[in-house]
């Protein structure tokens, strides 16, 4: 299915004009409609009573907004845009925005130097990923959409790996060629099967796309840098990821891919759960 709804997420920073430039830009190779949410994160009551008193406050979270707002509209100039914000308690922004992102083809986030507040993006990350049922395009700086003749799945034989290499098809062109990264894979006779990533490379064959397995061995890297090196090793202009196959207090405690990369990194990231 074609690309036509793009959502992307920016908070009230100064930072993020490249992403901004890059989501446009994305929007336009596509011939799709952009949405642009701003998350405006209110501290508690009780912090905005003991600070500062309660309409100066607000003001400030207004003139914020209000000035993001026009930075956009400035930097879209004639192009077509919608622009929603949400101001609130940081729960209720996470929730707002999982239910924006069901709307959207693809939701796209920018490296975490690009917000002022990279926990809040992570999270929203987080909550889209969990609760949408679309997938999260990270960007790296600088971004230039284009025809995606060759990309890389990370390969663990998981339900959301298949969702990743699903949504990732979408970009694909044509004949795209599409590595399979399987890291320090074994034989099981749940998922991988004999051959790890033998069997859905035969599936994408079917579907005429040129497909190869590479195995990958974590060594001394973190997991998620081995696949992103083996995926800039091969040339792919793109790097699909199942997110979060094991929950998020594991990842949080004991790392994990998702973990490691939902920052961003050198080529775009492609997250589906």
């Amino acid at each position: 299915m074609a690309i036509k709804d793009v959502l992307a997420v920016v908070d009230t920073g100064d930072k993020d004009e490249q992403f901004l430039r890059d989501a446009l830009g994305f929007a336009e190779f596509h011939k799709a409609s952009l949405s642009v949410v701003i998350l405006s994160a209110l501290p508690s009551a009780d912090y905005a009573f003991t600070i500062v008193r309660p309409y100066a406050f607000l003001q400030d979270y207004t003139e914020a907004v209000e000035a993001k707002q026009e930075r956009i509209g400035a930097l879209a100039r004639s192009t077509n845009v919608e622009i929603r914000t949400i101001s609130d308690q940081p729960s209720v922004i996470f929730v707002k925005t999982a239910v924006y992102a069901r709307y959207a083809d693809v939701v796209l986030i920018g490296p975490a130097d690009s917000y002022d507040h990279p926990p809040i993006r992570r999270e929203t990350a987080e909550s889209i990923l969990f609760s949408s049922g679309r997938p999260v395009l990270i960007l790296p700086g600088g971004y230039k959409a284009r025809a995606i003749e060759h990309l890389a799945i990370g390969w663990n034989a998981t339900r959301e790996a298949t969702h990743a290499l699903r949504d990732a098809t979408t970009f694909a062109s044509p004949g795209a060629s599409i590595d399979i990264l399987v890291l320090d894979a074994k034989p099981t006779l749940k998922g991988h099967g004999s051959e790890p990533g033998a069997d859905i490379a035969r599936h994408l064959a079917r579907h005429g796309f040129v497909s190869r397995v590479v195995p990958v061995r974590g060594g001394d890297e973190a997991d998620g840098d081995a696949l992103v090196t083996a995926a800039r090793r091969s040339g792919a202009a793109m790097l699909a990821l199942g997110a979060y196959g094991h929950s998020r207090l594991r990842e949080m405690i004991l790392g994990g891919v998702t973990r490691d990369l939902i920052s961003g990194a050198s080529l775009p990231l492609l997250f589906a759960h």
